[in-house]
């Protein structure tokens, strides 16, 4: 239901009722009084899902019966055909009949569906607003990182800058120990050497030698007064600059928030294709289980066992309820028929008929005997079954073999089994392609050990 209450009331009716009209056809090669039958039980299985409650399914199944008798059973060969005037009669009677109880069903789906859509529409505001919510606090604790991990920038050089600057004041200060021990301990330049000159003798006196200036201690200037002096002790101290390679925190302007993503609530959801629409609907009307008492096959073989011996086959109908979306079978019934070693016809199908509509029972496949084969569908058998399955999709077919000991039940391959039967204009025995398979094990049966079925024997 989250996907289609996302749609409006009047989109979801018309998309069920496409559904509906959509999912029906008519094989012009199939007896007409099967449609007709087939009407009876789709009204019996709408009426079932009715007073289960289940009114989307119900009007489906209305909606079914409708398209079925109003637009697609005219078409057929046999419409017109005096032999079907009382069934044309019945369903003119019983049409409406069904469009008024379709009409009572679609008002109540369109409470229900308002409902699911007001509903829908509260929670998603709660939804955007929930996501908006987490987008501002996504983008706060982002922004609040982004600061973070400048500021741990910032203190990381500031810590270096302050051991550079206290390296700096150690070498400082051994600079000026070095400069203190040189003041207390001047250095004082030995005298220098004196040379006396040596001359070749004159006739005259020689003159005396040059005397060479003294130097005064005093006048020698030590490191430590050359670093004291008044020049240098005068000159201010050197301001050091610390620059940053970090630059400087960015400016955050916290009166203004990030601008929110624009909702436009006017527009309305992507209309969804009817199918996408109602997908749970139809997976679970395509995994309707038939539940089939684990006894029946032998009770079946117990009434048939005249036939057996003579070799002639011996069919039945599986008639079930529908509960729960769910069929049960609870009666086999055997109607009048004629059966060769190798088929079986049935006969008199109209007091078939009236036994099911007292008990409601819906038809949901048959059952036959193979007298000297395995069990199989030969190609009569899967004509036979195809009526069957395009009448309701989870019928099937079981075939017992007593001289093999073994029993199948199958069904047609869908889609391929079916169209590929249900094209095939040939009778009596004839080859069908086999690759791929025309017909499976159903997958959708369910054996029950608890459960009996009825025989019923109108032969």
């Amino acid at each position: 239901q989250a996907v289609v209450s996302t749609q409006s009331t009047g989109e979801r009716i018309k998309a069920l009722s496409e559904l509906a009209s959509g999912s029906v056809s008519i094989n012009h090669s199939i007896p007409i009084k099967r449609y007709y039958r087939s009407g009876v039980e789709l009204e019996r299985m709408a009426k079932v899902y009715e007073d289960e409650s289940n009114m989307e399914k119900a009007f489906f199944l209305y909606m079914k019966y409708t398209t079925l008798f109003v637009e697609c059973i005219p078409k057929h060969p046999e419409y017109k055909s005096a032999q079907t005037s009382n069934e044309r009669k019945t369903v003119r009677g019983k049409l409406k009949v069904i469009f008024d109880r379709a009409e009572v069903i679609k008002s109540s789906l369109i409470i229900t569906y308002a409902g699911q859509h007001k509903k829908w529409l509260v929670e998603e505001q709660i939804r955007q607003a929930e996501e908006e919510q987490k987008r501002l606090q996504e983008e706060a604790r982002l922004e609040a990182e982004a600061v973070a991990a400048k500021r741990a920038e910032m203190e990381r050089r500031e810590t270096e800058l302050a051991l550079e600057l206290e390296q700096i004041e150690k070498q400082l200060e051994e600079t000026r120990t070095i400069a203190v021990k040189a003041k207390e301990k001047p250095v004082v330049l030995p005298p220098p050497i004196q040379r006396q000159a040596t001359y070749p003798s004159l006739p005259t006196d020689p003159a005396p030698a040059p005397q060479q200036p003294a130097v005064s201690p005093a006048s020698l200037t030590s490191f430590n007064d050359a670093y004291t002096s008044p020049v240098l002790a005068s000159a201010p101290p050197a301001q050091m600059q610390i620059i940053s390679d970090t630059g400087p925190l960015p400016a955050v302007d916290r009166s203004t928030k990030p601008a929110a993503p624009v909702i436009d609530r006017s527009l309305k959801p992507t209309n969804l294709a009817a199918s996408d629409m109602f997908a749970d609907m139809m997976t679970q009307d395509s995994q309707r289980s038939v539940i089939v008492p684990s006894s029946l096959p032998d009770k079946f073989l117990s009434v048939c066992l005249d036939n057996t011996q003579k070799n002639i086959e011996t069919c039945g109908i599986l008639a079930a309820k529908l509960t729960a979306n769910n069929f049960t079978i609870t009666h086999v019934i055997l109607p009048k028929q004629r059966g060769t070693p190798d088929s079986c016809q049935t006969l008199a199908e109209e007091e078939l008929f009236e036994y099911q509509d007292k008990l409601d029972l819906i038809t949901v496949g048959w059952i036959h005997t193979h007298p000297t084969q395995s069990a199989f569908l030969s190609s009569v058998d899967l004509h036979t079954h195809c009526s069957y399955q395009l009448m309701l999709k989870e019928a099937i077919a079981i075939v017992c073999a007593p001289k093999h000991n073994s029993t199948g039940i199958f069904a047609l391959t869908d889609p391929h089994g079916v169209e590929s039967v249900s094209r095939c204009t040939k009778s009596g025995f004839h080859p069908h392609p086999t690759i791929p398979p025309l017909f499976e094990d159903c997958k959708h049966v369910k054996m029950d050990s608890n459960l009996t079925a009825q025989v019923i024997d109108l032969r």
